[in-house]
């Protein structure tokens, strides 16, 4: 009787540390690619804040967390660097001496942080489900 007890326990120790890994990314990992997406939308908070979050969370978690959250976090980053490089071109257009033009960049700079709202949420909500999510129209340096 002893050494079925023995047979048995070591079966289920087995079963249990070989058991394949889960399929999907971790919620952990969903959780940390989510938050990536998210601090898109501090933009109007620290100046770049939109950039400094993304960059934070892929220098260090990806390597703690694995791909799932770098490459997330690095999509947030390109997308975000683009909407910075956008809206730098956008009021640079203010100094044109052209008449009319600050209305157009007023209406421009309103669609390109409605856009950016619009993303980061999406993004957010499809990471949060487990897909990588690519930004359209997404300058992608890093």
């Amino acid at each position: 009787m002893e050494p079925l007890r023995k047979s048995a326990f070591r079966d289920r120790l087995s079963a249990m540390y070989d058991a394949p890994p889960p399929l999907g990314p971790t919620q952990q990992q969903k959780n940390w690619s989510m938050l990536a997406h998210l601090c898109g939308l501090v933009f109007l908070m620290p100046p770049f804040g939109n950039l400094i979050g993304p960059l934070l969370i892929w220098q260090i978690k990806r390597t703690e967390l694995g791909e799932f959250v770098g490459a997330g976090a690095r999509e947030a980053l390109n997308f975000q660097f683009t909407f910075v490089v956008m809206l730098f071109f956008v009021a640079s257009l203010n100094f044109l001496p052209i008449p009319g033009v600050g209305g157009v960049t007023i209406l421009a700079t309103f669609c390109l942080i409605l856009a950016n709202l619009y993303l980061c949420c999406v993004a957010a909500i499809r990471t949060n489900a487990g897909e990588v999510f690519r930004y359209p129209y997404a300058f992608r340096p890093f």
